[in-house]
C-alpha cells in the first residue's frame, strides 16, 4: 500500500483542496503540511493621468500635434473666445507642453500670426493659375507717404514731427486741400489709429483739437472725431510686446487699409530692453510689420534723429543703429534748416530717402500747420555751399578768401603765392582743391610767356560778404 503522504502528486491535490480563507487573506497547505499565504500576481500601474498623457503623446505624430496646436490657436480669432490677448502666450505654452511640443515664445508668437492670417483667408503664395491684383499706385501721399508700407519719420527735437502728421491727417480728412506741401493725396483719408505712448492725454487732445480731429465737450472732457478710430496715450500706454502686438493686430484687422501712427518708437520698445546702437533695435518694427501686413496697413513710425549735417541724407539722420531705417521702405527726415547760424530762422528741411523718388522741401510751421517756403532746390543748394565753405581747412579758407577779395579779377597761383607768402606748389594745390569742391572754376590761357591757368569764383558759389 502506497504512502499517500509521501506521494507528491497526492500532496498537491490535498493542498489544493485544503485551502483556507481567513479574513481577506487566503492560505494553502504546503506539501509538508504547513500553511502559507497566497498572493495574486499583479503588475505595477503608473498613475492614470500620467499614463494617459504618455499614451496620447505616443499615439500622435509631430505633424498631428502641430495641427492640434494650430487648431487651438485658431480659437483665438473666433467671436466667442474668452482668452485675452495678453494671456495668449502663457496659455499656449501650457498647451504646447501638454502636446509634447518644445516651442519657444518667438515660435508661439509666429503661430499666432499665422493663425491671424488663416482667419482672414489670405493667399500665402501666388500661382500661375491665379488672377493677380497688383495696383500700380504705391503712394498714400504722393512722393511722401508710401501706401500699405512702413514709413519712418525722423526729426530733431521740437521740430514738429508729430504736428506734421496730425496736420496732414486733419487737412486730408476735412477735404480742405487735395494736396499737402504740394504733394497730392491719393484717394480718401483712411481710418487712423494712434499709438501715442510718447505723450499724455493732456497734450494729445489739444493737438488733435487744433487740427479738427477732436472736440471739447465739457470741462476737461474731449471727444475724438473722424477719421481717428483709436488713440493710446502715455496714460493708457501700448508697447510692441506680445500683448501690444496682439492688440494692434486685432484692431487693424477690423479696419483694413487704415493708417497707423506710432509715436515714438523709442517709447513703444522701451520695456523690451533693446538698445538703440544694436541691430536688434529694429527687431520690434519687424514684428509689427508681420502683424499688420495682411491688412494693408500704412504705418508711420516717429523716431528721433542724431546729429548729422545737412547733406548727410535722411537714412543717416536716424539716431542709433542704421538697422532701423534699413527695415522700412520710406524715410522722412525733418531738421532745422539754418537754426545754428540764425536762431530766428524757423525754416525746416524736409527730405525723403527710400524706394521711391527722393524729395527735398523747405517748410515752415505756422499757426495753421506747415507750408512750403520758397524754391527748395535753390535754397538747399545755397545752404550746402555755405556749409562747404565753413568746413574748409585753414589753408584752403585763406586762399578762397583771397580769390573772393580779388573778384571779378582772375587770379593765378603766383598771385596767391605772393599775397599769402606760401610756396607756388602749395598755392596751386589749394586752388585745385577748391576747384574740386566746386567753389572755383579755372581756365587755361596762352600768353606771350606761355601757358597760364587762371582761377575765379564759381557762379554757383554762395558768398557771404
Amino acid at each position: 500500500m502506497s504512502n499517500n503522504k509521501k506521494d507528491p502528486e497526492t500532496q498537491k491535490i490535498i493542498a489544493k483542496e485544503k485551502t483556507k480563507k481567513f479574513g481577506s487573506d487566503e492560505y494553502a497547505i504546503s506539501p509538508f503540511g504547513t500553511l502559507y499565504k497566497t498572493y495574486k500576481r499583479t503588475s505595477i500601474q503608473k498613475p492614470a493621468n500620467r499614463q494617459t498623457k504618455y499614451k496620447k503623446r505616443e499615439a500622435k505624430t509631430i505633424t498631428e500635434r502641430l495641427i492640434s496646436f494650430d487648431d487651438e490657436v485658431d480659437t483665438f480669432f473666433k467671436s466667442d473666445c474668452e482668452i485675452q490677448s495678453k494671456d495668449r502666450i502663457v496659455y499656449l505654452r501650457d498647451k504646447a507642453k501638454n502636446l509634447g511640443l518644445n516651442l519657444r515664445d518667438s515660435e508661439i508668437r509666429a503661430k499666432i500670426w499665422e493663425g491671424r492670417k488663416r482667419s482672414k483667408g489670405l493667399v500665402t503664395m501666388l500661382a500661375p493659375d491665379m488672377e493677380i491684383n497688383a495696383p500700380q499706385e504705391v503712394w498714400l501721399v504722393e512722393d511722401l507717404i508710401m501706401k500699405s508700407d512702413t514709413n519712418l519719420l525722423i526729426a530733431s527735437p521740437k521740430v514738429g514731427k508729430t504736428t506734421l502728421v496730425i496736420d496732414l491727417i486733419g487737412k486730408w480728412s476735412r477735404g480742405v486741400e487735395d494736396s499737402y506741401l504740394g504733394k497730392k493725396f491719393i484717394g480718401k483719408c483712411p481710418p487712423v489709429f494712434i499709438v501715442g505712448t510718447d505723450m499724455p492725454r493732456s497734450r494729445w487732445l489739444p493737438l488733435l483739437n487744433r487740427f479738427g480731429l477732436a472736440e471739447r465737450i465739457g470741462k476737461d472732457k474731449w471727444k475724438l472725431l473722424n477719421p481717428i478710430v483709436g488713440l493710446f496715450t502715455q496714460n493708457e500706454s501700448l508697447h510692441l510686446d506680445d500683448s501690444g502686438l496682439s492688440r494692434i493686430g486685432e484692431l487693424v484687422s477690423k479696419h483694413e487699409g487704415c493708417l497707423l501712427l506710432i509715436d515714438s518708437y523709442s517709447k513703444v520698445v522701451a520695456p523690451l530692453g533693446v538698445k538703440e546702437a544694436d541691430a536688434s533695435f529694429a527687431g520690434p518694427i519687424g514684428d509689427l510689420q508681420e502683424v499688420v501686413a495682411p491688412f494693408g496697413v500704412t504705418t508711420i513710425v516717429i523716431h528721433h534723429s542724431g546729429k548729422k549735417s545737412l547733406g548727410s541724407g535722411a537714412v543717416m539722420a536716424s539716431r542709433g543703429s542704421t538697422a532701423l531705417p534699413a527695415a522700412v521702405s520710406q524715410v522722412i527726415n525733418l531738421k532745422w534748416f539754418n537754426r545754428d547760424e540764425n536762431r530766428q530762422d524757423k525754416r525746416i528741411l524736409l527730405e525723403t530717402e527710400g524706394r521711391g523718388m527722393s524729395l527735398e522741401a523747405i517748410i515752415l510751421q505756422t499757426q495753421y500747420g506747415f507750408e512750403t517756403e520758397g524754391n527748395a532746390t535753390d535754397v538747399i543748394e545755397k545752404q550746402k555751399e555755405k556749409e562747404k565753405i565753413a568746413r574748409l581747412q585753414d589753408s584752403q579758407a585763406e586762399v578762397f578768401e583771397e580769390v573772393k577779395d580779388r573778384r571779378p579779377q582772375e587770379v593765378t597761383s603766383g598771385d596767391i603765392k605772393n599775397a599769402l607768402r606760401i610756396g607756388d606748389r602749395s598755392a596751386l594745390r589749394s586752388l585745385r582743391a577748391l576747384e574740386r569742391k566746386g567753389l572755383l572754376i579755372s581756365e587755361t590761357r596762352r600768353t606771350d610767356k606761355g601757358r597760364c591757368v587762371v582761377f575765379k569764383i564759381s557762379p554757383t558759389t554762395v558768398l557771404t560778404d
